[in-house]
């Protein structure tokens, strides 16, 4: 439709002014809006002394058109009128000062960086892990042996990004979990705090129990430090999953109470430990990590054991000690030492107002012997640098937060109040600019870094640990952004956990996305969610350009809960936005300022299912069970809405509109009615259920007992007309019911769950103009026409059980656009699908096969292809998985052929028509570059696939998204005499021989006669692997069974024979001398003796045993022959 508005009042030119969307699609100029960046501050005054000289300081269309002309500003006509609609925000086409200075202010605010970094989520929004401690007594100390340093150099210093691979969760890369407890006990964990071992520390020479201060893990010499209150430092040896008391330094001056660990990955500078005592001493051990340091395994030195004053002399020369004494007056709470800044930082409490009167220095940074103090009254508790921003974030027992500048120590740049105890602990995200804190009272704060506003309140940690729990150990893991509370619970909090891109893109919205809508005004993109946000994005660059949180709220017993958004449009100029929630609440809204316009409401607590806007009218309906028209005339909009006649029984759960004809609503029992767009009265109904049958049109019980009392009134006051209402029926000539409808029953109800007009589709007999998806996967095509109705069905889906919830066309209706429950969007060819013969085109097949993959052929005929391949019309030209979840909204931008879908897992996905994978709106990895005047896809470029469809994706999905079909060429099967074809059983439907396709098939057995597949084990084995090491030696799990002895076989008689025999009853010894001159030796016999006298041989006994067993032998002379 189109409205006719005079341009200027001045002039008496009419400018007609059609709906943006439907004049979009012809606008192929490339040039920008954006006034901001055409407007220089002179230019800017003089428009201002323009406007000022104007009657009532306002200009009309072509008076706007002249000024911006007079300083050398042009547009051509097609974008001059989008720009001028974006700038009458009042829509009365008259546009004064603050209009131009308002739309000017919002080019600048989009491009603000800022508002690409507010967050969808609070901070921590993620349920924290708790287990037990598996310590005898409270833990007081938590270490982490890091896999790589905090403290990056600074040459290697580069961009943070806010995702990660899935690296960071191996043990090679987050690290191990130390705790311990005053016993001496410690435990290494997993960084899933999952148990690992366990280790004591004890003294070599006290037989008193040990009581543990301190604990510090040395990461790159493999090393956990402790430290006692028999002023001793035992480090210990971890490598290779041992706990080995390498070096104890006794003696130390004073007991060390807090420890610091600085050292880069790379080794070329020397680590440094930092120690802090309890009379305000601070000591430094400096040494090389190259081949571990001091920490080597030497020979013969299995314990190194010395005193602090033999390490000052020295004696150890790889260590390089260096003290600061009496750097405080009192006990030290907290150290750390900057690679960057060479700088030592240490803190200490001073609780004596009287004795310092609140000029006490709670922390000291020292350079090059350098001090500079930052004086805090009661001093400090915890601090934390980030030197990336050149900051230190100091907290105390004056319950205040600290920002302070490195290099200006005399004041604090920001103060964050709003804590009611002490800090305990801070932390800063540097990437993330914010800074957390935790109070004396388990509450833990969140605040930007840069504004310096409050963004969270924590406090499960008082619902998780008991209130006589004070004393708790706090540990930040900056590599996986957990914060660990240690007492007799452990407990991981996720604080900004980065995106996982290995497993998703990122989300669009905190909350499923319930519509998505193209703005062809702005041309930017409109999504809402159930998180009660309204969030505007740039689909060329993929920025998001506004948010607004809190867009639908209530208030229950004092606390206001954020209702969900479940409809949404835009007004005819597409300048306004209108919202449904499931309150029954209707908002309008200048969406680029985020301000309210308009409230309205159906009725309490009755969900909003659809919302219709056209000229001068707002229609609404929802569970109320009918149609609500609210007045969008200037003057009358604040009046009471009409509420059209309730011929519905059950729940309205769609609607649509066509444009100057009729409105089509259907609920969930199936029903569907028509109404005419001008007056709001019904001419048809149906059910889906048995859509040939004829429904009369009649009120509900309520309506009708409404009717007659409003007519009894009106025959008593006199203005009766006497006349009676008659609603006309229509016959409808039943159409046969398609042999593939499946039989539910008569008490089963059917759903709709979507209902689509096509625009371009004449209201007559002939032509089907509505689409009507149902829950058991079908949809329907109806006419609107008086005496139109049920035309046809198909099958829309391919699995058991899914079902189409969301439809969308191009603004030619050659194309139908389907998302279903089960996450799959399904492109099918509409344009000879329920319309007359006379008006039916040649469909060019290979074109589409240019376009849409999905029809290319493959040697199995696949799941999608399968259901529709009797089915002539509606061609299926594509089908992929977009999302893991139900696809709850769907809609298409004509020029530039992008397909967007926003899903129940909280993303909203633009693909191309083809099927190829663009981008999430919302994602943090690089987008790719789009254009509104260019179609989106390049043929030559390889498309990747969403992370979490590509771990599910079917044969289809794969080929479909990515764009290639990786088959190879097969060829044809020659024809064949009829009986040859007969015996030819292995064919497929598309004529290709499966015998080409694979090799001759192996014989049975394929694996040989000497191999059996053993048999499936009753009990799942689970393989527990040993991460503890830098490698996972793999023989270690495997299992070996136990050797068993093997049966002997008995041992033939011959070889018993020849083993019994003595070599002694062939040896002849030599007697005499022999005779060197003669020819031969002297040699004597020696007389035999009797077998009774011979010695036993214990291996003739036996053989005479096995003799007796066999039977009696043959004779010697029988053996001889």
């Amino acid at each position: 439709m189109s409205a006719i508005f005079n341009a200027s009042r001045d002039s008496k030119t009419e400018i007609e002014y059609e709906t943006i969307s439907s004049t979009s699609s012809f606008l192929p100029e490339d040039q920008t809006e954006r006034l901001h960046n055409l407007i220089s501050k002179d230019q800017l005054d003089k428009l201002h002394q323009a406007f000022s000289e104007r009657p009532d300081s306002q200009v009309g269309f072509d008076d706007l058109r002249s000024l911006l002309l007079e300083h050398d500003i042009t547009f051509n006509d097609a974008v001059y009128k989008r720009l001028f609609l974006k700038i009458n925000q009042n829509r009365d086409f008259r546009v004064d000062w603050n209009e131009f200075v308002s739309y000017l202010i919002f080019g600048f605010q989009e491009e603000d960086p800022s508002s690409q970094k507010e967050s969808l989520i609070l901070p921590i929004s993620v349920p924290p892990s708790v287990r037990k401690t598996e310590h005898r007594s409270t833990v007081c100390c938590v270490a982490l042996l890091k896999a790589k340093s905090d403290q990056v150099p600074i040459e290697e210093v580069t961009e943070t990004v806010n995702f990660s691979f899935g690296g960071e969760d191996s043990p090679e890369a987050s690290g191990m979990w130390v705790t311990a407890s005053h016993e001496g006990m410690l435990r290494f964990w997993t960084s899933h705090m999952e148990p690992i071992r366990t280790a004591t520390s004890e003294s070599i020479h006290l037989k008193m129990p040990t009581w543990i201060l301190a604990v510090q893990a040395l990461s790159d010499v493999s090393i956990v430090c402790t430290s006692s209150t028999e002023r001793e430092l035992r480090f210990h040896e971890t490598i290779a999953s041992t706990f080995t008391l390498r070096m104890v330094i006794r003696s130390m001056p004073h007991a060390v109470y807090c420890m610091s660990y600085a050292f880069y990955n790379n080794g070329k500078v020397h680590s440094k430990l930092v120690l802090g005592d309890y009379a305000g001493n601070v000591r430094i051990i400096s040494y090389s990590p190259h081949l571990r340091g001091p920490f080597q395994a030497k020979p013969g030195a299995a314990l190194i054991e010395v005193v602090w004053t033999d390490v000052l002399k020295g004696k150890i020369p790889q260590m390089i000690p260096k003290e600061y004494i009496n750097l405080h007056n009192e006990m030290i709470t907290c150290v750390h030492y900057s690679l960057h800044m060479n700088a030592l930082f240490a803190t200490a409490e001073y609780r004596n107002t009287k004795k310092y009167r609140g000029r006490c220095p709670g922390m000291i940074m020292v350079t090059y012997d350098e001090r500079s103090n930052f004086r805090v009254p009661l001093g400090v508790s915890t601090f934390f640098v980030a030197e990336s921003h050149n900051i230190v974030v100091t907290g105390g027992p004056d319950t205040f937060v600290r920002i302070w500048d490195v290099y200006i120590p005399t004041e604090p740049s920001a103060i964050l109040t709003g804590h009611n105890g002490g800090i305990v602990t801070v932390f800063v995200q540097p990437e993330e600019n914010k800074v957390y804190s935790v109070d004396y009272q388990k509450i833990i704060k969140v605040w930007d870094l840069q504004e310096h506003t409050l963004l969270q309140t924590y406090g499960e940690l008082v619902r998780l640990i008991h209130p006589s729990e004070t004393d708790l150990t706090y540990f930040y893991h900056s590599h996986l952004r957990e914060l660990i509370v240690a007492g007799r619970k452990l407990i991981s909090i996720k604080c900004c956990p980065r995106v996982r891109v290995d497993l998703t893109d990122g989300n669009t919205h905190a909350a499923p996305v319930s519509v998505v809508l193209y703005n062809h005004l702005f041309r930017n993109i409109v999504t809402c969610g159930l998180d009660s946000y309204i969030i505007v994005w740039d689909p060329w660059s993929g920025r998001r350009k506004i948010i607004m949180k809190n867009c639908h709220t209530k208030m229950i017993y004092g606390e206001i809960i954020d209702i969900e958004i479940t409809a949404a449009t835009f007004d005819p100029l597409e300048q306004f936005l209108l919202t449904g929630a499931r309150d029954g609440s209707l908002k309008i809204w200048n969406y680029n300022n985020a301000v309210v316009v308009r409230n309205m409401s159906i009725m309490p607590d009755q969900e909003v299912t659809s919302v219709i806007w056209v000229v001068d009218r707002i229609l609404a309906m929802g569970w109320d069970r009918q149609v609500t028209e609210f007045n969008d005339v200037e003057g009358r909009e604040y009046g009471d809405p009409k509420k059209w006649s309730k011929f519905h029984t059950d729940d309205i759960t769609c609607a649509d509109v066509k444009l100057g004809e009729g409105v089509v609503t259907a609920t969930y029992s199936g029903e569907v009615i028509f109404w005419k767009l001008e007056t709001g009265q019904p001419y048809r109904r149906y059910s889906v259920m048995d859509p040939t049958r004829f429904i009369e049109l009649k009120l509900t019980a309520e309506e009708e007992k409404l009717m007659r009392q409003s007519k009894r009134l009106m025959s008593r006051t006199g203005h009766g007309s006497g006349r009676t209402s008659r609603v006309t029926t229509f016959t409808t000539p039943a159409l046969p019911k398609p042999e593939d409808t499946r039989d539910y029953g008569q008490n089963v109800p059917i759903s709709v769950q979507a209902v689509l007009f096509l625009q371009k589709r004449p209201q007559t007999l002939h032509h089907g103009s509505v689409f009507i998806s149902l829950d058991t996967g079908y949809i329907q095509m109806y006419s609107h026409h008086q005496r139109g109705g049920y035309m046809n069905q198909f099958m829309s889906v391919h699995k058991t059980g899914d079902c189409v919830l969301t439809m969308c066309t191009d603004r030619k209706n050659r194309y139908l656009y389907t998302g279903t429950a089960f996450g799959y969007i399904k492109v099918w060819h509409i344009v000879n699908y329920c319309v007359p013969e006379a008006e039916k085109v040649h469909v060019c097949m290979p074109k589409l096969r240019l376009e849409f993959i999905f029809l290319r052929k493959e040697f199995w005929v696949t799941r999608a292809k399968r259901v529709v391949r009797h089915q002539r019309e509606p061609l299926l030209v594509s089908s992929y998985k977009a999302h893991l979840k139900a696809i709850n909204s769907i809609s298409f931008i004509n020029l530039p052929k992008i397909v967007f879908s926003g899903s129940h897992d909280y993303s909203c996905r633009l693909w191309t028509q083809g099927g190829r994978y663009l981008g999430t709106l919302g994602t943090v990895l690089p987008w790719t570059k789009l254009t509104p005047f260019e179609r989106a896809g390049d043929v030559n470029q390889v498309y990747r696939l969403p992370p979490d469809i590509k771990k599910v994706a079917s044969s289809t999905t794969l080929k479909v998204i990515s764009g290639l079909q990786m088959d190879r060429p097969v060829k044809r099967s020659e024809a064949k005499a009829p009986e040859d074809r007969e015996e030819q059983t292995a064919q497929t439907e598309d004529g290709y021989d499966l015998k080409k396709i694979f090799d001759k098939p192996l014989k049975e057995p394929i694996l040989g006669k000497h191999f059996t597949l053993p048999g499936k084990s009753v009990m799942d084995q689970r393989i527990d692997v040993d991460t503890t090491q830098s490698y996972i030696a793999v023989y270690t799990h495997l299992k070996v069974h136990n050797t068993e002895m093997l049966e002997r076989l008995p041992t033939p008689a011959v070889i018993s024979r020849v083993a019994a025999e003595n070599y002694l009853e062939h040896y002849v010894p030599v007697e005499g001398k022999v005779n060197l001159s003669g020819s031969a030796l002297n040699i004597k016999q020696p007389p035999r003796r009797p077998a009774s006298l011979r010695p036993k041989d214990p291996r003739n006994m036996r053989m005479e045993k096995t003799r007796g067993d066999m039977g009696p032998g043959p004779s010697p002379s029988q053996q001889s022959q």
